[in-house]
């Protein structure tokens, strides 16, 4: 038998609020000349193995510009829409009510505060225009850019954002695009342009007022913000959501994603509020902002949100496993949630119940400030046994109750599973419904990737066990023909891309029509012993990768594999090796998933009932079996695949093309795998 023991991550989470909640700061790298920049981790992998804790759960997806293949959207919004009074609103359905301008006059407002969301601080200054003089012509139009009234939803230029879904997108919206009107990088055809509401709004005897907006947007260098004058212009609050210094989020916003800003002690009881959406693409070809339903509302008195909730194990570095075999559960668990009060009051004694029927955990803390955000967390030894868990998450405080009138966002929900031995860090099938979103990376994501490149998913192993199958989904514009390669590595072998470290690795794998239309495809961890006899895999504790590679004969049999989006996961949890560059973290959850145990998915020998015949031959072969439908793969001596089929019962494959000397048959099925030497004469 062939047993492994896996290096283990130095330093699986010191911090996991840190690792779970805040945001991580971003570097910017150009990949090739002549192409869109790639959004990747400030940090190379091998250096987040030595200190995994500095890393958060913020998406640090790999992704090239104007490649529109798929992407991931977040499957929720942690913002939300104020419940309380719409004292004012605006669906952009009539251009008069905006005054546009594209001179980059704002340069000379009183800019005397303000919060700038990228750098996580106050500020004071405004975003320099980029130049001034030249500015982008709208194509369109064959005038400088300018925001416009669209009313087509579809007109969103990513498809996974596409159309645009506010709640009254049909009838208009405020919209503009880099990508239509501006020139390349560095061109000196920049985009600055503002939208500022015609007539002053009257605020007076509200003291406490929240503005809020839908929108959607891709980002790529360009800054975004809405700004907020309390006396007709005289002087000016800048609220900044995006810029070219970085950038705090998912690279996608929501559809819609919800802001609301609280600007109490901006524009509370003033008479004459101006509100002004601003937009610059820094001379970048960058994406493009939609905008709709803004609105000031009344502020709550008293509300906590709900924003997020987690249960996952103490030693996992907060990665939440979908599925997770009884043998490798841990004893103490973090269950929590993260809160906001959305209210005008402190919020005390502010609790959280989760219930997940079997067994639930209350904790609390002692006082919300108003205004902020808490963590409200517990670590608890929980006993588990094989089964589907779903788990509510409510909290309250002395102010807001339980099934009281602002309770609604009060609650989350989040489901894992208990195996006997399926491991899986997607939870694809069990989320509370509704809330699955899955996306996919594969071969045709990036021009330069179509063959050779990686995606692979972590699985922590805490005693010992035996991996005897990997089963990875993939989507339906999958195509039969494509090759794919397993690799169960230690954690610091992917770190490294050092694949010829894999404690195991498999054949050429080609997908059938069978896999494309399973949605799956199943790869045995089996190899044979030096006595004939065959084994799975036996690993010790440790951390290993299910790695998949890739091949598509440069696009020609493009495969996509299955990403969960539904759950952030820590960075490096799902990880993508771009070929021929380096590992980049995922922040999902590929579908790649484990099957543990030594009598599960495949026999430990041979198929047995299999006869090839004759050998020597002189090219026709003969196969007789009655196991069920088998791949069929003939490989030359150097490994090359030079005959792929199926075959249900018996088949007779001709192959006198081949040039003669030794080749090997192999057979395989869910159950099993069959493999033979024969020679050509």
């Amino acid at each position: 038998m062939n047993t492994v023991k896996s290096q283990n991550l130095s330093l699986l989470i010191n911090n996991h609020f840190t690792n779970r909640l805040s945001f991580l700061n971003f570097t910017l790298t150009n990949k090739q000349h002549n192409m869109k920049k790639i959004y990747v981790l400030s940090l190379a992998l091998s250096t987040a193995l030595a200190g995994f804790s500095q890393f958060t759960n913020a998406k640090g997806e790999l992704v090239k510009r104007k490649e529109f293949k798929e992407s991931k959207v977040k499957p929720s919004n942690s913002n939300h829409t104020p419940k309380g009074l719409t004292l004012w609103s605006n669906e952009f359905d009539n251009s008069a009510d905006w005054v546009l301008d594209n001179s980059c006059a704002y340069t000379g407002y009183n800019l005397v505060g303000g919060y700038d969301y990228v750098a996580g601080a106050n500020t004071t200054a405004f975003s320099t225009c980029t130049g001034n003089g030249t500015v982008a012509n709208d194509p369109n139009t064959s005038q400088p850019a300018q925001w416009v009234f669209e009313t087509n939803p579809s007109v969103i230029p990513v498809g996974v954002l596409s159309p645009f879904a506010s709640a009254s997108a049909a009838n208009g919206f405020l919209f503009i695009n880099s990508d239509a009107t501006g020139g390349g990088d560095g061109d000196g055809t920049p985009i600055f342009v503002t939208a500022t509401i015609a007539s002053p709004i009257d605020l007076t005897g509200e003291p406490s007022v929240v503005l809020s907006f839908s929108h959607n947007y891709r980002w790529w260098q360009d800054t975004r913000g809405v700004r907020v004058s309390p006396d007709n212009g005289s002087s000016w609050y800048q609220y900044e959501i995006t810029n070219n210094a970085g950038y705090p989020n998912d690279q996608n916003s929501g559809n819609p994603e919800i802001t609301s800003i609280d600007i109490s002690s901006v524009a509370g009881n003033a008479s004459q509020v101006l509100v002004q959406f601003y937009y610059e693409d820094n001379d970048f070809w960058a994406w493009y902002w939609a905008v709709d339903d803004v609105k000031i509302s009344r502020k709550d008195q008293n509300n906590i949100v709900n924003n997020s909730s987690w249960i996952f194990g103490e030693n996992s570095g907060g990665a939440e496993y979908g599925r997770t075999p009884v043998t490798h559960l841990p004893q103490n668990w973090y269950v929590g949630s993260q809160v906001t009060n959305d209210g005008v009051n402190d919020q005390t004694n502010v609790a959280l119940n989760a219930d997940f029927g079997s067994f639930s955990v209350n904790t609390s803390i002692s006082v919300v400030e108003s205004d902020s955000t808490r963590v409200v967390e517990t670590l608890e030894p929980i006993a588990l046994t094989v089964g589907v868990y779903n788990g509510t998450f409510t909290v309250s405080s002395d102010s807001d109750a339980v099934a009281g009138p602002n309770s609604a966002d009060n609650v989350f929900q989040r489901n894992f599973e208990v195996t006997t031995d399926l491991y899986t860090l997607d939870g694809i099938g069990n989320h509370p419904s509704g809330t699955e979103t899955l996306g996919s990376i594969g071969s045709n994501t990036w021009s330069d990737a179509a063959d050779g490149l990686v995606c692979a998913t972590m699985y922590p192993v805490l005693q010992n066990d035996v991996i005897n199958n990997v089963r990875t989904y993939i989507t339906s514009t999958s195509s039969a023909g494509a090759e794919v390669i397993l690799y169960i590595l230690d954690s610091i072998d992917m770190a490294s891309w050092n694949y010829g470290a894999a404690y195991f690795t498999s054949d050429i794998y080609t997908l059938t029509q069978n896999d494309i239309s399973l949605g799956y495809f199943d790869i045995p961890v089996v190899y044979q012993n030096s006595d004939g006899s065959w084994s799975h895999l036996d690993v010790m504790p440790g951390n290993y990768y299910a790695a998949v590679e890739l091949f598509s004969s440069g696009n020609t049999f493009d495969v996509r594999i299955v990403d969960d989006a539904t759950v952030p996961q820590p960075a490096w949890q799902s990880s993508i090796y771009y070929p021929n560059d380096q590992v980049y973290s995922n922040g999902n959850a590929f579908a790649i998933q484990l099957m543990l145990g030594a009598n599960t998915s495949v026999s430990e020998t041979v198929l047995e009932d299999v006869s090839i015949y004759p050998n020597p031959s002189n090219g026709v072969i003969n196969i007789k079996t009655s196991s069920d439908l088998l791949n069929v793969n003939v490989f030359d001596i150097s490994g090359k695949i030079v005959h792929s089929t199926t075959l249900n019962g018996n088949l007779s494959i001709d192959l006198s093309q081949l040039e003669k000397g030794s080749y090997i048959i192999e057979l395989r099925n869910s159950t099993g795998i069959y493999k033979e030497t024969i020679t050509i004469q």
